[in-house]
């Protein structure tokens, strides 16, 4: 299934190609790499030449350039919450604008389930490789009563991510904010008996955090049972998506239907794009969730 999130007015790719793309956030217009863009540009270059700032990515180089320009209070405004942006060195700008079905789906999905179970205790959700923060937010954004664990193994992030609560009016919020490695966090996690009722994971193909390595062909699986001796016995979801183009959404899918507390149940199965009103859209992630 593939998954085209709805327009957001702070957010719009114009084009990709080439293997670059060119995207709006806010009133900024930004040329980056794109390499799964392997087309050609849609748009004119006249077009493409309104970015008003571009990562150069080569043999020698890979840095924004020099003449690239970017506002000093820089947010987009996701509906529900904020998000502030500043540019990395590795070309991330603090949002993946693929995911944003994704976080709609979070807060229908905790609002339903409060509603059926009418819960007194709070929800428990943990998101991991959290970055910064905007599924965490999703979660925290819901009127009803949820804790959210955001953990990620890099602390620059996690500050970030703090942040976005801070302008997003969530600073009081009952978020936990975990600067650790995920696998080492979860089995610390399942030594105190402790669970949750729901899963964010969006893990890269590769990563590192101080001496542990992330490599998702021989970690996927240490994670995912992880999620299954962590899992309450009447959970909302879990949510996993990677960019692993050794994967599909449905080997994505069968693991989320072998876990345990969701038995006799099917996942979603979804091909993560963004859409592109006037140039080509681009295929970004896949996805399962259930």
């Amino acid at each position: 299934m593939k998954q085209t999130p709805q327009p957001l007015k702070d957010y719009q790719l114009l084009d990709c190609g080439d293997f670059r793309r060119l995207e709006r956030f806010a009133d900024w217009v930004v040329d980056r790499p794109a390499p799964q863009a392997h087309w050609r540009k849609k748009l004119s270059e006249q077009y493409w030449n309104k970015a008003q700032a571009y990562y150069i990515r080569n043999e020698i180089t890979q840095a924004w350039s020099p003449d690239s320009k970017f506002p000093e209070n820089w947010q987009v405004d996701v509906k529900n919450f904020k998000l502030q942006l500043k540019p990395s060195p590795n070309n991330q700008l603090g949002i993946f604008p693929e995911q944003l079905d994704n976080w709609r789906w979070i807060k229908t999905q905790i609002e339903s389930y409060q509603s059926e179970n009418q819960n007194q205790e709070p929800l428990r959700i943990l998101n991991g490789f959290a970055y910064t923060g905007a599924a965490t937010l999703a979660a925290s954004s819901t009127e009803t009563h949820v804790e959210v664990t955001h953990v990620d193994a890099a602390k620059a992030s996690v500050n970030w991510a703090k942040q976005n609560a801070l302008i997003s009016g969530f600073d009081k919020h009952p978020i936990r904010w975990i600067v650790d490695d995920i696998l080492i966090f979860l089995e610390r996690e399942i030594k105190r008996k402790n669970h949750y009722d729901g899963f964010i994971l969006d893990p890269p193909a590769f990563g590192r955090s101080g001496k542990n390595h992330w490599d998702i062909k021989k970690d996927l699986s240490k994670l995912i049972q992880a999620v299954n001796e962590l899992l309450s016995n009447n959970p909302s979801f879990v949510i996993l998506s990677c960019h692993a183009p050794e994967l599909s959404s449905l080997d994505l899918a069968n693991m989320l239907e072998n876990l345990q507390a969701f038995k006799g149940r099917k996942a979603q199965q979804l091909d993560l794009i963004i859409p592109s009103l006037d140039g080509n859209s681009l295929p970004s992630s896949i996805c399962a969730r259930i």
